[in-house]
């Protein structure tokens, strides 16, 4: 009789962590949920978004020629804030050659106007107005316009932060969230971080 007794003991044992268990198993299923959710760049988008190093801190050094000009077919459009009295052409490409002259849509992230996140960079220039420079003036709830030849897009900023330059999580994206992740280099002379900001789409217009 004492196997009974052990079966006795073990049943009872297995019946008080059976709600353990369950519930360690369905934590388990909400957290795999989560990551799917949760978007992780693209090896692109990684590559890319490391290159901006090299950018940021190359702007005063002679350009290899083979980068000296931008290709106009690769305009996506224009990005402005009224706040800080911006508008500014945006190139496919987050290129040292782009950068110059353009904000760039980092490669490997949705496209502008995609759902996901679409992911821009540009300079912070010594002339007062230009590229990102008053970035760090842009308040929560100010609106971004993106103008593209097929549409108007409009985004609410919702979000501001500073990072490490190693920092990706700042491309990530999330299912049916359309976003776009504005990065700039910080502080604004010797930067040794990234200053982002991020804004949601709240309208489109067709042009």
């Amino acid at each position: 009789m004492r196997w009974l007794a052990y079966v006795l003991i073990t049943a009872g044992i297995l019946t008080m962590c059976y709600p353990k268990l369950k519930s360690y198993y369905y934590t388990n299923q909400e957290n795999q949920l989560l990551k799917s959710w949760n978007h992780p760049p693209n090896e692109q988008a990684k590559d890319n978004y490391k290159k901006l190093n090299q950018v940021f801190t190359e702007t005063e050094k002679p350009v290899n020629p083979s980068m000296r000009s931008p290709q106009p077919n690769r305009l996506l459009g224009t990005l402005e804030i009224k706040r800080i009295h911006l508008r500014l052409p945006i190139l496919e490409g987050a290129s040292l050659a782009n950068l110059k002259i353009a904000a760039g849509h980092i490669s490997g992230t949705s496209a502008i106007g995609e759902n996901g996140n679409a992911a821009i960079a540009a300079h912070r220039s010594y002339t007062y107005g230009k590229q990102f420079n008053r970035l760090t003036e842009v308040k929560m709830g100010d609106f971004i316009t993106i103008a593209t030849k097929e549409k108007a897009l409009t985004y609410r900023m919702f979000a501001k932060d500073i990072v490490k330059p190693t920092d990706l999580s700042v491309l990530h994206s999330k299912t049916n969230e359309n976003i776009i992740t504005l990065i700039t280099c910080h502080p604004f002379k010797n930067p040794t971080h990234r200053y982002i900001v991020k804004a949601k789409l709240i309208k489109i217009v067709n042009q």
